[in-house]
């Protein structure tokens, strides 16, 4: 949905005419849009930079669409990782900033980072070869 544009981020609801704040709920510097959120955000960029540190380009701040066609590119024996770290890490910001928003909840980026690669350690370590996997993150 993140890269169909189907989250109903402020830009989208402003389209259909629904009255929303604009501002990111997650950095409260920008408009909110898909594009920022994940990952031209200050708040996000820190998390996936702290998940997948050895992917030098980071410092490009890449769109989702680029991210994984970097990884598809790049790391063949990792992808499948790489794959679920981005996955995972869409979701649990999408639910970051839905807690902020509706919730008035907040976790710093260093709290969600962890627990974004706690639940992915969690998951590969049932796959073959979890545990040489494992350690990479």
């Amino acid at each position: 949905m993140a890269i169909r544009g189907g989250l109903k981020t402020a830009d989208c609801l402003t389209s259909r005419g629904i009255i929303v704040s604009k501002i990111c709920a997650l950095c409260h510097l920008y408009e909110e849009n898909v594009s920022h959120i994940f990952f031209e955000c200050d708040y996000s960029f820190a998390i996936v930079s702290s998940l997948m540190r050895n992917l030098g380009f980071l410092l490009l701040r890449p769109n989702i669409l680029q991210l994984f066609e970097y990884i598809d590119d790049s790391h063949s024996k990792e992808k499948d990782v790489y794959f679920l770290l981005v996955c995972s890490a869409v979701y649990h910001i999408w639910r970051e900033r839905n807690e902020r928003k509706f919730e008035g909840n907040a976790v710093s980026s260093t709290s969600l980072a962890i627990k974004i690669k706690t639940a992915v350690l969690s998951k590969i370590r049932k796959w073959k070869n979890g545990d040489i996997l494992s350690d990479m993150l």
